[in-house]
């Protein structure tokens, strides 16, 4: 049975079937909204969800930040639903700009939410690297691919948990002594990978790994954010080794992610490296904001 509000249930896999029509007819464009992020994250984020006016919410409840709704995925009664999730906990946050646009003027406070805006690229693009502007990658995969002449690509599968969990832990050991790298950013890193593995098949991820000596050093994981769309929710690659980001990134996209028109690298939560990083890749900004009242 499907929650009303002032009911809500936690999300499962077994809703899916039900869920997934409301996605589909709604095309999400945030990587919140992914169905796979759902999942992955929901130890960290511990959605909820429920029906108002016959449009499908989620209530997320963080460990490190207030509870708060996420925009409803729907058009109907749209401004009435916005109200009562705002009478419930006075949050409507990752709201796009077409959301504020529709709201009456002066009637809630916006802020806006930069370390929350998505990283959208097109899918052929970062296949190719072709231009001025991406001599810079060029050069780094020329100097990975000569370094490491042996090396190996394949997709992503399941069995290639554990591998895929030493390269992470590898990566968190030279990141750890950094503010935004805590003890509980670890725990929930780790989770969520946990996580992505098991739901591997429910949520159809699909990605890419970097061998070399035959052992695992870069991973790419991402899931359908609507149908032109994946959303990128991992991409690892060994901190020793130059360009291994680069040259997993356009493998990936020239091999398993060329269906797809578009590949979402989500946030930089603010992290300064990683808003440089994802910048360099010259992406187009999807913006979010936050409804209060």
């Amino acid at each position: 049975m499907l929650p009303n509000y002032p009911q809500f249930k936690t999300i499962e896999i077994a809703d899916l079937p039900s869920l997934k029509p409301y996605f589909q007819a709604n095309q999400p464009e945030i990587c919140e909204l992914a169905i796979g992020n759902f999942f992955i994250w929901e130890e960290f984020d511990r959605p909820k969800f429920t029906f108002i006016n016959d449009n499908l919410c989620f209530l997320i409840e963080p460990i490190n930040e207030a509870l708060f709704f996420l925009p409803p995925l729907g058009t109907n009664q749209l401004l009435e639903t916005i109200a009562v999730c705002l009478k419930y906990c006075g949050k409507v946050s990752r709201a796009q700009e077409s959301l504020i646009k529709q709201l009456p003027e002066n009637q809630y406070k916006i802020g806006c939410l930069r370390p929350q805006f998505d990283y959208l690229y097109e899918t052929r693009i970062l296949a190719e690297f072709k231009g001025r502007k991406f001599d810079g990658k060029r050069n780094h995969v020329k100097r990975f691919r000569a370094c490491h002449p042996d090396y190996a690509y394949q997709p992503l599968l399941p069995e290639h948990k554990n591998k895929c969990l030493k390269l992470f832990e590898d990566w968190f050991t030279t990141h750890q002594e950094s503010k935004y790298f805590t003890k509980l950013a670890h725990e929930a890193q780790r989770s969520a990978v946990e996580k992505a593995f098991h739901y591997f098949s429910d949520i159809n991820c699909i990605g890419g790994i970097l061998l070399i000596e035959k052992e695992v050093k870069g991973f790419i994981m991402a899931s359908p954010l609507n149908k032109q769309t994946l959303s990128v929710h991992f991409l690892y690659g060994h901190p020793s080794i130059q360009g291994i980001f680069p040259t997993l990134l356009q493998e990936t996209c020239a091999k398993n992610f060329a269906d797809y028109k578009c590949v979402n690298l989500e946030q930089d939560l603010g992290i300064p490296g990683l808003r440089q990083s994802k910048l360099s890749y010259s992406p187009q900004l999807v913006k979010k904001f936050e409804i209060t009242t």
